[in-house]
């Protein structure tokens, strides 16, 4: 019970700060804002202070920071048209950065370093065994910085074991730095061959460690951080290829449930969960669909190549059409995690 009470109050959190960046670039810019609601459903307390109505909700899923104007016409001074477009975008822009912000600095907090010295391990070649296939080939040498593999970036360490598995054969395509320049291996053999003390077959690469220091932490976590977002838009693709179905999707009573199993764990995993979801949200609200803040980017980025706005009236139902499709979605997959859960219990 004490993980799922967590787990919620940390997805609300997230939620809350979304909403936060909205609201206080709104009220720095001079914006009026009508409401500002945390959580969903029926207001359990509310109250106004400086023309803003604040409100409690009973479901701790979601919020909003409802501004003048912002669906609709509004002839006063403080109206969210009436700031200037540098500034509407950076309103709607900000509640996918507070999530960013929010998510690296908890990568920031809980990373730790993964070598056996205590350093960083990355992407930079150690050694090569003289009888690996990548060395017999003439390609990988020590001292080399994995860049790509078949075109896959590589930030951390972790990601060569991902380019790997992504290949169909045992040959790859390479970009290294050496020597400070950018070459081009296209056709490095990486198969494991070598048999290691344990027994287990082995490529033949060992790794180089950065010894941690304040700027590898940060970059550490600043290219944790990029990696979790590259791994939305990855699922991303999937979905929109048919490689995973709509009903693979998590809603927030599924998401609950895993945070809440991986803070019975340890917390630093559980941290890390909650950093990657903050950046999942930001990602997912920079989608240029209607109802999220990407589609109301899109509506901004129009008005400055139209030199116009879009009716207000017209944007609106636009937004209006996509939230019912938003919330219909929501509850499908809420509905899933609801049979998921009974399934297994």
């Amino acid at each position: 019970m004490l993980q799922i009470i967590l787990a919620i109050l940390a997805f609300g959190m997230l939620v809350i700060v979304h909403e936060f960046g909205h609201f206080i670039t709104a009220k720095r810019g001079g914006v009026q804002v009508n409401e500002f609601w945390i959580g969903m459903g029926p207001t359990l307390l509310k109250k106004e202070h400086n023309g803003t109505l604040y409100c409690l909700k009973l479901l701790p899923f979601g919020g909003a920071c409802v501004m003048e104007g912002e669906d609709e016409d509004s002839e006063s001074e403080h109206a969210f048209g009436k700031a200037s477009l540098p500034r509407r975008m950076l309103i709607v822009a900000a509640g996918a950065l507070m999530n960013f912000l929010v998510g690296f600095l908890i990568v920031l907090a809980v990373i730790q370093p993964n070598g056996p010295n205590g350093g960083y391990i990355v992407s930079t070649i150690d050694s090569v065994d003289p009888a690996s296939t990548a060395a017999a080939a003439g390609g990988l040498q020590a001292g080399d910085e994995i860049l790509e593999v078949d075109g896959y970036n590589i930030l951390m360490r972790s990601d060569f074991e991902i380019a790997l598995a992504r290949g169909a054969d045992t040959t790859y395509e390479v970009v290294v730095r050496r020597d400070g320049e950018k070459i081009t291996l296209p056709a490095v053999v990486l198969e494991a061959t070598i048999e290691g003390e344990d027994g287990r077959k082995m490529i033949g690469l060992t790794f180089a460690e950065q010894p941690d220091s304040i700027g590898m932490h940060i970059n550490m976590a600043v290219r944790t951080s990029v990696n979790y977002a590259r791994m939305v838009w990855a699922s991303l693709g999937m979905l929109v290829t048919g490689q995973v179905g709509v009903d693979q999707l998590s809603g927030p009573v599924g998401v609950a449930e895993v945070m809440a199993t991986t803070a019975s764990y340890s917390i630093a995993a559980f941290l890390q969960l909650v950093a990657f979801i903050s950046i999942n949200l930001g990602v997912m609200n920079l989608l240029p669909l209607p109802a999220l803040d990407g589609g109301r980017l899109v509506f901004l980025i129009l008005e400055g190549i139209r030199r116009k706005p879009v009716p207000a009236k017209y944007e609106g139902y636009i937004h209006a059409a996509g939230l019912m499709l938003l919330l219909a979605l929501m509850v499908y997959v809420t509905g899933q995690d609801i049979l998921r859960i009974v399934a297994g219990g």
